[in-house]
């Protein structure tokens, strides 16, 4: 009899143990279903230079624990158009954390070519020459000879077949095939120094309905050594003399000489814009037939133009 109420007490006491341990662990168990922290991981994600930025935040996250609408993700301030490191967060709860969106540009560019002549001696020759067209989200394209050894062929008359290599700012680069053609020296005439046909001008309006201070008799290249010193001869006119004797009564405000371009963006004269005033502002362009003592060739015979411009 003894014994047998000793195995129930016993029994009784195992059974409590087990359902206090059952109890704990439910209570365990619970607490961390609810208050544990989620643990998860970001990455580093690269984009092409100029694409969308991803939206989808499985794109960021690397592990992860619960349901993605639990995440949230924030890409900041990115652009999309300049390579360089960009920060995003994700956030589960009370938890963020930061991850990176690189920008990169690992595409070459893509470009036409077009054949080059120039003359025997000519070392000012521009290799950009040879692009007809160049497209790369990295500006600008820059272009050199494949092969250092062809740089030899531009002294020599002839005919040639050269590879020259376009790439851009961060290395990616492709090669094409051109011909260069050397013309013995005194009979090469360069073909875009005889368009003189207007096509724009240095202020890039649209149009161009002002007086030509000067006209070339052949078109010469932008921003060469020859195009500054036409530039500065005629820099030269003393424009308060011009106001004062062609606009009495006006004073000079502000002066702007205006190149103009053919096709080719070759030079093929020069405007004098001028703004004036007497109390009322108008713009004005120099007439080469009307500056005393200071003779321009090839001056245009046409009338002053005005525009009103209200202050």
């Amino acid at each position: 009899m003894d014994e047998d109420f000793k195995d129930v007490t016993a029994n009784s006491k195992k059974m409590g143990i087990i359902f206090v341990l059952i109890i704990v662990a439910i209570m365990m168990g619970g607490y961390f279903f609810v208050f544990k922290p989620i643990y998860f991981s970001v990455k580093t994600v690269e984009v092409e230079l100029g694409s969308e930025i991803p939206t989808k935040i499985e794109t960021y996250l690397g592990s992860y624990g619960g349901k993605l609408s639990d995440y949230e993700l924030n890409l900041g301030k990115i652009d999309k158009d300049t390579v360089g490191e960009y920060t995003y967060t994700i956030t589960n709860k009370k938890i963020t954390k930061k991850g990176k969106i690189v920008v990169v540009d690992t595409e070459a560019p893509t470009f036409t070519l077009q054949d080059m002549t120039i003359e025997e001696g000519d070392e000012d020759y521009f290799l950009g020459s040879f692009l007809a067209t160049c497209e790369d989200k990295s500006k600008p394209c820059l272009v050199n000879l494949k092969n250092a050894k062809d740089e030899s062929k531009f002294k020599t008359p002839g005919t040639y077949t050269i590879e020259i290599e376009v790439s851009d700012v961060y290395g990616n680069k492709e090669s094409g095939k051109v011909n260069l053609t050397v013309v013995e020296k005194g009979k090469y005439t360069d073909p875009k120094s005889l368009d003189l046909e207007y096509a724009s001008n240095s202020k890039k309006t649209e149009t161009f309905d002002g007086l030509i201070y000067k006209k070339l008799e052949k078109a010469i290249e932008a921003q060469t050594d020859q195009a500054r010193d036409e530039m500065n001869a005629v820099s030269t006119l003393d424009l308060e003399s011009y106001v004062t004797t062609n606009h009495p009564g006006y004073k000079l405000v502000s002066s702007e000489i205006i190149e103009l371009y053919n096709k080719s963006n070759y030079v093929i004269g020069y405007a004098i814009e001028l703004k004036i005033t007497n109390g009322k502002e108008k713009i004005v362009y120099v007439d080469s037939t009307k500056v005393l003592e200071q003779p321009i060739e090839d001056g245009t015979e046409e009338d002053d133009t005005e525009k009103d411009e209200t202050t």
